[in-house]
C-alpha cells in the first residue's frame, strides 16, 4: 500500500525512521509520544499557507487514514496504466499530463470501474488487467470541506492500434502513446505527485510483468 497521503504539492509521509524526502520536499517532523496531537497535525498539513510536507512516527497509515475517511467525505476512483508494445497510454488534461481514472459507480467492482474509465476517456479498447498496481491517496477541497480520494490503479495491456479519442467533456484534450523514455523525459515532469507514484511502480523492471 502506498505510505502517502498528498495534498496539493505536499504529503504526510509514514516511517520509523527520519529520512530525506525523494521528492525534496522541506519536512516537518511529528512524533506522537511527544509531540502534538493527530488533530493539530492534520490542522497543520491542511493549511493552505503551510508549504511543508509531514513525516509522522509512531502512527500506523490506517490510523491516519481512518482519520480522514471519519472527518472527509471519502470517495474511490479507479483507473490504469495501460501498455501496447511497450508504449503507455497518457491523457492531457488541464494543463498535465495524467491517467486515465475516474470515480465508481453505484455497486461497481474496482476493476470494472477502472477498464470503464479508461475506455470513456480514451476510447481505448480490448483492455486486459495484469495486476494490481499500489493505490494513491490525495485530499482536495470538496463543497463545504474536504474529500479523501482513494485511487485504484491497475497495470493493463492491450493490442488496439486504432485511432483515440479524447473525452472533452472530462476536460482532456490530448490521448497519447509514450515510449518509456517519453514517459520518464515528458509525462514525469509534467503531471502530478500521485502520478509520478503509478508511473515509478509501473515502469520498476523489478515488478513488471511481462
Amino acid at each position: 500500500m502506498n505510505k502517502k497521503i498528498y495534498f496539493n504539492n505536499k504529503f504526510i509521509e509514514f516511517g520509523s525512521s527520519q529520512s530525506q524526502s525523494s521528492q525534496n520536499q522541506t519536512i516537518k517532523i511529528y512524533d506522537k509520544e511527544n509531540k502534538q496531537t493527530l488533530k493539530i497535525i492534520i490542522d497543520d498539513f491542511l493549511d493552505q499557507n503551510d508549504f511543508n510536507s509531514v513525516q509522522i512516527f509512531n502512527y500506523s497509515f490506517k490510523e491516519v487514514f481512518d482519520f480522514f475517511k471519519e472527518s472527509f467525505s471519502y470517495i474511490e476512483a479507479a483507473g490504469g496504466f495501460i501498455e501496447r508494445d511497450k508504449h503507455y497510454l497518457f491523457i492531457h488534461r488541464l494543463g498535465k499530463w495524467d491517467l486515465p481514472k475516474g470515480k465508481l459507480e453505484k455497486k461497481e467492482t474496482i476493476e470494472n470501474a477502472a477498464i470503464r474509465e479508461c475506455e470513456e476517456e480514451c476510447a481505448v479498447k480490448n483492455l486486459k488487467i495484469v495486476k494490481q498496481l499500489a493505490s494513491t491517496f490525495h485530499i482536495y477541497p470538496y463543497k463545504t470541506g474536504y474529500a479523501l480520494k482513494q485511487t485504484y490503479w491497475f497495470y493493463m495491456q492491450t493490442n488496439y492500434a486504432k485511432k483515440l479519442k479524447p473525452q472533452t467533456e472530462e476536460n482532456i484534450d490530448e490521448v497519447k502513446w509514450f515510449s518509456e523514455n517519453e514517459v520518464k523525459q515528458i509525462a514525469f515532469n509534467d503531471t502530478y505527485l500521485t502520478i509520478k507514484d503509478v508511473i515509478l511502480e509501473a515502469l520498476d523492471p523489478v515488478n513488471t510483468e511481462k
